[in-house]
């Protein structure tokens, strides 16, 4: 799954000047707490004891472990016990500071000013100076989509003294910290950033600040953190993502393993303490299992086909426009997720548990019509060349909507060459206009709509439209609530229109976690601090 622009995130944009228009606009965009939903639970509430090996079974191996370098949601997961970024979200997901000890904005969101917290050592034992931010975001620019979309109206980045630097816009930019609260906005040190630039980052460049370092990666098989004995953690009390960090596992392992069944079976029977991403079917099992908890998630992600407009079949709308009409959103979805609990249909490119909900587009989200469908792919000029459609196993949901797609679109006369791989090597092969035609992956719906990767034009699919970059650019700018909404109303409706991918539908996930890990909280996006095995 993806995160945000190849790389983009959200708000609490003033600091001391303008607070209150600030304020007005990130409370208001927080969609609550990411708190347990009926049917999942909290593990016991209590304080953890140090020491032990948490084992974690994740979908696969990561396609990186440079959160920099990739968009996927599995290396952010693992990782950012690992790297930090200057900001973080609190339990609404708003940006809060992490290691900036604050911020200042001026009054027209053109200059921000950080002040770094003082004593934040890197893994290599170094202190997070001000050249070492500056480095980082600089290598960020390169690398990342949204770091892109952010220094294209950067003027300058430059140190102040060894803990304060300051960015200077060429125009207003009130929604930078909705990026810069992503890990791939995260700090090395300068040395590293300033050798790796463009380029993943080796393993043995792996340093961050987190409360976890990396000590060993043997692909397809673990990696494995070890507790960062002089992190150093903020002081206030934990707040969603934010707040005081405490490593209590000795350590933590994080192992693929690609069936979801294996997973959930492991969770049962003590293999593994955790397990992502399982089948909703599996959830009676795991209720009725006396040692784990299964946690349900909402709102999380929205899925669908993303079309390769680079090059291709899917560089003429019309047939973007057929697959759309040829197909029952509702029986891909049923397909992928089974359990009618665990997902909902609608347009809605943001929950309706936030503040940027519209049913812009209803009117054409989910309206099967095979003729019309017939009719489009005649005019497109389409005449039975494959459908290249990569897909993985690793995300069951993945393979399974793909499945029912490759059914219904050649009921109306499309061919589909289905294609299954690893999770890793479709997230390689999607950077390659020449590898595919379409392929599926998640977006999260609890984020403010800019952070969403596909509306960078160089993220795989490549949508590439005067419009939508107009829409992105003023909502770079506005900080106005009531204007932001009806942003994000043109930008459905043009998403819509245009068919950059379709939004089949938002799932609820289904995760475990056995009940000695004590002080869990259940988090939209999981992560390992703060909890631990019980005393």
């Amino acid at each position: 799954m993806a995160r945000g622009l190849e790389n983009v995130s959200r708000r609490e944009f003033l600091g001391l000047a303008g607070t209150v228009a600030a304020g007005a606009i990130l409370a208001a965009c927080a969609p609550g707490p990411s708190a347990p939903q009926p049917g999942g639970q909290q593990t016991t509430q209590a304080t953890p004891k140090k020491g032990g090996v948490l084992k974690v079974a994740i979908i696969g191996e990561p396609p990186a472990l440079d959160p920099g370098f990739t968009t996927a949601t599995i290396t952010q997961n693992t990782m950012w016990h690992v790297f930090e970024p200057l900001l973080t979200r609190d339990s609404k997901f708003a940006p809060i500071p992490h290691l900036a000890e604050k911020y200042e904005v001026n009054s027209d969101g053109t200059k921000f000013t950080f002040y770094l917290r003082k004593g934040v050592l890197f893994h290599n034992e170094k202190e997070l100076t001000a050249e070492d931010a500056v480095a980082s975001l600089k290598r960020w620019a390169q690398v990342s989509g949204r770091g892109r979309t952010i220094f294209a109206r950067v003027d300058t980045i430059q140190e102040n003294d060894r803990y304060t630097f300051t960015i200077t816009f060429k125009q207003p930019t009130g929604l930078l910290p909705e990026f810069l609260a992503e890990v791939e906005a995260m700090m090395l040190p300068k040395e590293v950033a300033e050798k790796v630039g463009k380029d993943r980052l080796p393993d043995e460049l792996i340093i961050g600040t987190g409360p976890y370092k990396m000590v060993e990666h043997v692909v397809d098989r673990y990696i494995r953190l070890q507790r960062f004995e002089k992190y150093a953690a903020r002081e206030e009390p934990p707040n969603g993502y934010g707040g005081k960090r405490v490593a209590y596992f000795d350590e933590i392992r994080f192992i693929p393993v690609p069936e979801d069944s294996v997973r959930a079976d492991g969770v049962g029977t003590g293999e593994y303490h955790f397990a992502e991403s399982l089948q909703p079917d599996q959830y009676p099992n795991l209720q009725g299992n006396p040692n784990v908890v299964p946690l349900i998630v909402k709102p999380y992600y929205q899925y669908g086909p993303h079309f390769n407009k680079k090059q291709g079949m899917f560089t003429d709308v019309r047939l973007r426009r057929a697959v759309l009409l040829a197909v029952d959103l509702e029986q891909i979805m049923t397909a992928g997720f089974g359990r009618k609990e665990f997902f909902r249909l609608g347009p809605e490119i943001a929950a309706p548990e936030t503040a940027y909900y519209t049913d812009v587009g209803k009117e054409v989200y989910n309206k099967p019509d095979p003729e019309k469908a017939k009719q489009l792919m005649r005019e497109a000029g389409y005449s039975g060349q494959p459908i290249r459609w990569m897909s993985t196993k690793e995300y069951f949901y993945n393979y399974n909507m793909a499945l029912s797609f490759k059914d219904q679109l050649e009921k109306v006369g499309f061919k589909v060459d289905l294609q299954v791989m690893d999770w890793a090597t479709l997230v390689r092969r999607r950077s390659d206009p020449n590898e595919y035609d379409v392929f599926i992956t998640g977006h999260p719906t609890y984020v403010h709509p800019i952070r969403q990767v596909y509306l960078d034009g160089t993220w795989p699919g490549w949508w590439t439209n005067p419009k939508k970059d107009e829409i992105v650019s003023k909502m770079m700018a506005e900080t106005d609530l009531e204007k932001q909404k009806q942003l994000v109303r043109e930008l459905q409706q043009l998403q819509w229109e245009d068919v950059p991918w379709i939004k089949c539908g938002e799932s609820f996930t289904l995760r475990a976690i056995r009940k000695e890990i004590v002080n869990y909280q259940n988090p939209t996006d999981w992560f390992f601090w703060n909890c631990g095995f019980g005393a």
